[in-house]
């Protein structure tokens, strides 16, 4: 009876999913953060940090154009394939808020163009709550500002009010100046609600197991066992006669459960897979089986 069989390692299948899911958080959400940082001032940390990883190499020096500082090498920001991250108004302003989100909510990064960040503290005289997104290459903008840079749309870099980190799960608002007459952008990280997708790389690995007509015929569930008709024997899982009805040619096991092992340890199973409805062995074609396991 074979009880251990290979698996053929041509029909197994691995591929790569990415999965997305959208999160609602707000303020009190667990993990998230919210920090006013000021240049020079207790928070002078934070400012530097930010300032060393993703808006200069350390040097407070504008670049030649003027308008905004060259990125090294080195540092965090990331790199458009199309579009370009504006990091002008970080060091243009004297203070900025920063958001953190924990990686258990965005996974790998937070998905381009899905950052949507809406304030409930500060109001304009409608009563319309300030609405930031991105724009998909790691800026932020206000999409109902009352006031604008320029007459372009609420996309336009000119209009810009922060960056946000995908990788990094990090939006910073470097805006200072109105949103509306009332509201200022440096105050909208007090109240909040974030949304945003998460992206996740999903692993899946497809196994066949293939079962020959002269494989697995026979069962070791004690079960089927039964004591001889008249006799006085107490049933026992050592008890070595099959139950009649187990004993004609037509009889074939059931299977429920497959267990995969590792090549040479056969006695913890590292993926069990039970099957939904005991599954009837066949004696005459292949029975094959498909497994797959998500990581």
């Amino acid at each position: 009876m074979y009880v251990f069989g290979e698996i053929d390692k041509s029909s197994t299948v691995i591929e790569n999913n990415i999965v997305n899911y959208t999160h609602n958080l707000n303020t009190s959400s667990a993990g998230i953060q919210s920090v006013k940082i000021v240049s020079g001032s207790i928070n002078t940390n934070y400012w530097n940090s930010l300032n060393v990883m993703f808006y200069t190499s350390g040097s407070p020096v504008y670049s030649s154009e003027g308008k905004k500082f060259a990125r090294p090498s080195t540092n965090f920001s990331i790199v458009q394939k199309k579009g370009s991250q504006f990091l002008t108004k970080y060091h243009g302003y004297p203070s900025s808020s920063i958001i953190t989100i924990p990686s258990t909510y965005y996974g790998e990064k937070i998905k381009e163009k899905s950052f949507r960040f809406t304030d409930l503290n500060n109001p304009d005289n409608s009563g319309n709550n300030p609405v930031i997104v991105d724009d998909g290459f790691g800026n932020l903008y206000s999409t109902n500002a009352h006031h604008s840079q320029s007459n372009t749309n609420a996309s336009s870099s000119d209009n810009y009010v922060g960056n946000i980190f995908y990788e990094h799960g990090l939006a910073v608002i470097t805006e200072t100046g109105s949103w509306s007459g009332s509201v200022d952008y440096s105050d909208l990280v007090t109240n909040y609600t974030l949304e945003f997708e998460s992206v996740n790389t999903i692993t899946s690995y497809e196994y066949n197991v293939t079962l020959l007509p002269q494989e697995y015929n026979l069962t070791t569930n004690y079960t089927i066992r039964n004591v001889l008709s008249g006799s006085t024997e107490t049933f026992s899982q050592s008890t070595p006669f099959i139950a009649s009805p187990f004993t004609g040619s037509g009889f074939q096991p059931y299977i429920t459960t497959i267990n995969l092992y590792q090549n040479g340890d056969y006695d913890t199973p590292v993926i069990q897979a039970t099957l939904p409805r005991p599954i009837k062995k066949s004696d005459k074609i292949n029975t094959r089986f498909k497994i797959k396991l998500d990581i």
